[in-house]
């Protein structure tokens, strides 16, 4: 049987599949790329809680000093953000991070930094990245020691990440004294981080879960999996408080549960955009992206307040790559995953920038607006019950040639409507979806009247799988969209 290990983004594989002499051949390709391909002199090692991480970890660790690569080791369990902070404070290293992300315990993973912070994917990395390290996997090529062995520095990066997010935000002395909140961690590796950090901000913080174990006894850690959390919830209803964050197993994503019910990404960001700008200069213009699922009321709203915003594809390493092209200052996407041009010196306001993730800094940011103006928290549960939602479902069609006589009903069924097809921003740029929109002009204006929008995308991840979303002002059009799409789609299988 033929094992899957690379996919778009990242490495990612379950690990019952894989045997430790295979875990070495890629630690092997792994060393050798960074050695002879990215051509750094250092890596930075670290894992997450999983299960098998510390074996992988220690065949990483053989196989890059043996290339002649020093590393720079995180020995003990942390989350992805702290991983991409050290990146951030050696630049020219690379950096390999164990992790599985959201998937359940079973599986194992890595994602993989090259110099300055960039995103190493399929087709993304000097020489095509993990096309190229696939390569090297195949030739199940061996390491020739050519010169000295490298050395091995054991790093501690909490204290410091923790300073600098905290900073960062511009979190004053006692400014977040008498704030209560839940958090969930759901035994990832982001815990600690996360609590030293709030509970040094003045922050009374339940933590649920905090200890990093592999077996997920909690359930998968994804918090968007309504089992996960339901120990949390058990317990707000015991100890109820407003605040609920939720972190999955590498702590790179971060759920807003406000009185009771997810707060989307999209308009947690435009609640901390003020605070994200005012830590901008005016005169450098800077611009937030917003996932293409992003509801219309919330681009209605930015453009209200006079800020600038656009719309970007889903993918970490593509948004990243768009940031740091533009100069974009910040991003977010629907899946709770939240981007910035991070500095390298808080010190120095002209320090090299890059676009990259850090949870505990929009963490710090998001309870820095709740402790000021909690009621505009209340604001944004009012603005999303102003609209009706069907969630994204999946439609399974394994015939290439009826997926694309679908995909041209729909598209002949929306416009028939009087739909506007959209399939790049304005400038240019794919959305890596189909919108089909009514009723909405370019965001730069109040919604009036009835609109609706259809959020249409082959899934990356999966082969044959076709995922739809309904956003529309009412729930009667709503429903009447829903309703055309399942009559298109019926024939074939569909999971929520």
């Amino acid at each position: 049987m033929e094992i899957q290990l690379f996919r778009s983004h990242d490495i990612r594989f379950r690990r019952s599949l894989v045997s430790q002499a295979m875990l070495e051949q890629l630690a092997t390709s792994l060393a050798l790329y960074y050695r002879q391909v990215v051509q750094v002199s250092s890596v930075i090692l670290a894992r997450d809680g999983r299960l098998g991480g510390q074996a992988f970890q220690q065949a990483l660790l053989c196989a890059c000093t043996q290339a002649g690569l020093d590393v720079h080791l995180e020995p003990n369990p942390i989350g992805t953000c702290q991983f991409y902070y050290h990146c951030l404070t050696r630049k020219e290293s690379g950096g390999l991070m164990i992790t599985a992300s959201h998937n359940p315990g079973e599986y194992l993973g890595l994602k993989l930094v090259g110099r300055n912070l960039e995103m190493i994917t399929m087709g993304g990395g000097p020489e095509g990245g993990l096309e190229k390290i696939r390569s090297l996997f195949g030739e199940n090529r061996s390491i020739t020691r050519a010169g000295k062995v490298g050395q091995v520095y054991v790093a501690d990066t909490l204290a410091s990440y923790i300073a600098y997010s905290t900073n960062l935000a511009g979190i004053g002395e006692g400014e977040l004294q008498g704030l209560s909140i839940v958090c969930d961690f759901l035994h990832g590796s982001f815990g600690s981080a996360v609590t030293r950090a709030l509970q040094c901000s003045g922050v009374e913080v339940t933590s649920l879960h905090l200890l990093s174990d592999g077996t997920f006894p909690a359930g998968d850690p994804n918090p968007g999996m309504p089992d996960s959390l339901s120990d949390a919830r058990a317990y707000l209803e015991k100890h109820p408080v407003p605040l609920l964050l939720a972190y999955d197993g590498d702590g790179d994503r971060m759920d807003v549960i406000f009185e009771g019910r997810q707060l989307p990404p999209s308009f947690v960001m435009l609640i901390i955009s003020t605070y994200l700008l005012s830590l901008e200069d005016p005169a450098s213009n800077p611009l937030i992206l917003f996932d293409v699922k992003a509801s219309p009321v919330v681009l209605a709203a930015m453009a209200q307040q006079k800020k600038k915003y656009g719309i970007v594809q889903n993918g970490h390493a593509i948004i990243k790559r768009i940031m740091q092209e533009n100069g974009y200052l910040s991003a977010v996407e629907e899946s709770a995953h939240y981007f910035y041009q991070f500095p390298c010196s808080i010190a120095d306001a002209a320090s090299k920038r890059y676009a990259t993730e850090n949870t505990l800094f929009f963490t710090l940011l998001l309870l820095k607006a709740y402790a000021h103006d909690p009621l505009r928290f209340k604001a944004m549960r009012m603005l999303q019950d102003s609209f009706f939602r069907v969630r994204e479902w999946s439609v399974q069609i394994k015939e290439t040639g009826r997926m694309q006589s679908l995909l041209r009903s729909v598209s002949a069924c929306m416009q028939g409507l009087g739909a506007q097809r959209v399939t790049e921003t304005e400038e240019g740029r794919t959305l890596g979806a189909t919108l089909y929109r009514k009723g909405l002009g370019r965001g730069d204006t109040p919604l009036q009247g009835p609109w609706f929008q259809v959020f249409e995308r082959l899934s990356e991840s999966e082969d044959n799988l076709l995922r739809y979303e309904i956003l529309a002002s009412d729930e009667q059009l709503g429903l009447s969209i829903q309703d055309l799409l399942t009559s298109q789609i019926s024939e074939f299988s569909q999971t929520t």
